[in-house]
């Protein structure tokens, strides 16, 4: 071989081998938090908004965890009484219709019979449907609510009443009953990767390691140049309203509190952010969860807490939580290969919150602007 190809070579070798270099020491700093996820999370929630973000009356949605969550959402056992069950339903059982993974369904509790069933309509708005029961008087039956499409688009339904009689009456304008049971789809249970710019590790079927109240206490022990918080949205809430924190505790005894505020760190659930300049969110690979960044201080990071405002009406979603560390743990799971683009890194670095140099005072005037607010 020519001694000038030769050198060519060996030099377009160096340069893979450290490129390569350079990607497993990048992949190496994205660590995702393992966790289990909790038995009644998911699928299911009762929202105010549609598939399209529009505001509606309060239902019982399986957009809860975003379209790609499935599952199924069970009513208590009742002795059929009337002639007639009517409901209202609405969503979407895919793009075009007819793939029959998302319905409602009366189930024969004693058999498992399907005896009734019906398909999501393929419309945001509610539609109602009833079903002919007069011959199954003195049937015990249980309802059924199925999402089995983890599509990302046109894949969910919604529920806002369903009247059987004096057996069940339910309107989950008024909240879920709780007696209605969720079964979790096993597929959405086990843990999975999101790639697309910076990695996350979560369990499709927890709606937020955040709770409704109380706090959350998740140990760490280690040192992070950043902290990544996917999820960002709340159900409904009004701009400034703050329904949590996110507080980091330091093994030397100090503590940073970053607020969970509408309009700020959190956005009405949706595929689509607000354009407010105090929105501190970019969108993930899932399009109805996005993410936050925190830099915390140099040192040990004891523990991080979520916690709840008391006077919250909502949960924020928080489902997974990636570090850039080069620490290692039995609590956290190194993640493939990624590298955001020159664009999101650049993203990342003009919307990292700190404690220390985060000036909410402007945040809240930008806020009040973009809402238009007195």
């Amino acid at each position: 071989m020519p001694i000038r190809f030769q050198t060519l070579a060996l030099f377009m070798v160096a340069v893979a081998s450290a490129s390569a270099v350079e990607r497993a020491a990048f992949a190496q700093t994205y660590k995702g938090l393992k966790y289990s996820p909790a038995p009644a999370s998911g699928t299911w929630a009762i929202l105010d908004r549609d598939g399209a973000n529009r505001p509606v009356a309060r239902y019982l949605s399986s957009l809860g965890g975003g379209e790609t969550g499935t599952g199924v959402i069970v009513s208590p056992a009742f002795v059929i009484a009337s002639d007639k069950i009517v409901f209202t339903i609405c969503g979407h059982d895919g793009p075009s219709g007819g793939q029959g993974k998302n319905f409602i369904a009366l189930i024969d509790s004693r058999k498992g019979a399907t005896l009734q069933k019906t398909f999501a309509p393929g419309n945001d708005a509610m539609q109602e449907r009833s079903w002919d029961v007069a011959k199954l008087r003195g049937r015990e039956v249980r309802i059924e609510i199925h999402d089995g499409d983890p599509g990302t688009g046109f894949a969910w339904l919604g529920v806002g009443r369903i009247d059987a009689g004096d057996p069940l009456r339910v309107d989950f304008r008024d909240g879920l009953p709780k007696d209605w049971n969720t079964i979790l789809d096993p597929v959405q249970s086990r843990p999975e990767i999101l790639r697309n710019g910076v990695p996350f590790l979560r369990h499709a079927s927890q709606y937020s390691l955040a709770p409704a109240s109380g706090k959350r206490e998740i140990a760490c022990g280690f040192a992070a140049e950043r902290i990544f918080f996917l999820g960002g949205t709340v159900a409904y809430g009004r701009p400034l309203e703050t329904v949590g924190f996110i507080d980091l505790e330091y093994r030397d005894g100090s503590r940073d509190s970053i607020p969970l505020m509408v309009g700020f760190t959190l956005d009405i659930a949706g595929k689509q952010l607000s354009r407010s300049k105090a929105i501190h969110l970019h969108p993930s690979a899932d399009p109805f969860q996005h993410y936050l960044v925190v830099a915390p201080r140099p040192g040990e990071i004891e523990k991080i807490v979520l916690r709840a405002s008391a006077e919250a009406a909502s949960t924020p979603r928080i489902t997974a939580i990636t570090f850039q560390t080069q620490a290692t743990g039995d609590q956290l799971e190194p993640l493939p290969d990624a590298k955001p683009a020159v664009e999101e890194e650049a993203w990342i670095r003009s919307h990292v919150i700190t404690a220390r140099s985060l000036d909410m005072e402007r945040i809240v005037a930008e806020i009040r602007q973009a809402h238009k607010m007195q």
